[in-house]
């Protein structure tokens, strides 16, 4: 048998479990989630398929690994709410725009609720207005003033709801501590500080609190008007969606130690990235999740070319077995005899020479003679 022909029957019946769990992680803003389904099925199918690699085993983790967190998940929801609005149902718009306005508000960390904000609210702030709904919409107008820009697209609509709030009484400040301590405090998306920091009292039906901290979950709440003391325990954020949000929203720069660590989380080897690159082209490249140490050469291919994607991230095979060379079994010595050189050929011949000169006397002489042979021979002794 071939050595090439051994090796694929060792690697044929690889087990399930001495194979690379590879995860496939796509990069693609919301608008590009139809084409990466079908690029990361395809992918997870090949690798199901590999001789040294495997899939991941959660249905869950896949799909998180494609779709992301609630940054993403805000994204889907405003692009309903905008298609909505399109077609003349402010209603409908308006249900999933507050929706995306809330996992922007609570969720996501608070340098993309200000990324993204403003195109929630200058939806809603329309919506409201058609629909005839004041009070919601002045809520809208005052929201959109804590986001970058002039908003010169709605300034009507601003000038028409937005309420002064120069009048109201002022409000006690309140002092915010954390655990941990060292957290970045916002007042309506606005830094103000470190924990243990003092901000001012606020409007709880408008103004809000937020504390955030590299590697926790953004602590949100309304703004009391009370003052005193506001403590905010910190929980670790470990959703595998918000790190994958984090990681999408420094690519293609993303560090490899952040991209190692949602690698960590859904408990790969090799952490497969895959970003479009227009004309249906995608750029992969895998990182070793261990060593959190980028792998091969960045890979430009179609991204229906499963197989060469699931083979670049697949380890590559073992190498071949060395050929068992069979010891030769040591020549025995001949015999000038031959044959009859060997003991046991004397001891056959001599039971064949007695059998023969048994029979012989059997037929000459009889039994009965031989009888009494014995017999006499017995007496004489």
């Amino acid at each position: 048998m071939k050595i090439s022909v051994l090796v694929g029957m060792l690697i044929a019946t690889t087990a399930y479990g001495d194979r690379v769990p590879v995860a496939v992680l796509w990069m693609g803003d919301p608008a590009t989630l139809d084409e990466g389904g079908r690029v990361v099925d395809g992918v997870n199918n090949a690798l199901a398929r590999s001789p040294t690699a495997r899939p991941l085993d959660s249905a869950a983790d896949k799909r998180a690994l494609l779709e992301g967190g609630p940054v993403a998940k805000a994204a889907s929801l405003l692009a309903a709410a905008e298609a909505s609005y399109g077609k003349l149902k402010p209603a409908d718009a308006v249900k999933d725009a507050e929706a995306a306005e809330q996992i922007l508000l609570a969720e996501v960390p608070v340098i993309e609720t200000q990324r993204r904000l403003a195109a929630v609210e200058r939806l809603l702030l329309a919506a409201y207005d058609q629909l005839g709904r004041a009070d919601d919409a002045a809520r809208a107008a005052e929201r959109l003033t804590w986001t970058a820009g002039t908003h010169d697209d709605v300034k009507a609509l601003l000038d028409k709801h937005l309420r002064s709030r120069a009048f109201q009484p002022p409000f006690q400040p309140s002092k915010v501590v954390s655990e941990p301590a060292g957290a970045d405090v916002y007042r309506d998306l606005y830094p103000t500080g470190q924990t243990p920091a003092e901000v001012a009292g606020g409007d709880p039906a408008l103004d809000v609190l937020d504390v955030e901290l590299p590697g926790y979950k953004r602590a949100h709440q309304a703004l009391d008007r009370s003052g005193g003391e506001i403590k905010i325990t910190l929980v670790k954020e470990d959703r595998i969606g918000a790190l994958v949000d984090a990681v999408r929203a420094k690519a293609p720069d993303a560090p490899a130690p952040e991209v190692a660590a949602v690698g960590k989380k859904v408990g790969a080897a090799r952490l497969l990235v895959l970003m479009p690159d227009g004309a249906g082209k995608v750029l992969a490249r895998w990182l070793d999740v261990k060593q959190a140490k980028w792998g091969a050469n960045v890979l430009r291919t179609d991204g229906m070319q499963s197989g060469a994607l699931a083979g670049y991230a697949a380890p590559e095979p073992p190498a071949a077995p060395a050929a068992a060379v069979a010891k030769a079994p040591t020549p025995e010595k001949k015999s000038k005899w031959g044959a009859w050189g060997k003991w046991y050929t004397w001891v056959a011949a001599g039971a064949v020479v007695l059998l023969v000169g048994g029979l012989l006397i059997a037929e000459h002489v009889g039994s009965d003679s031989l009888h009494i042979s014995a017999k006499t021979s017995n007496a004489a002794q």
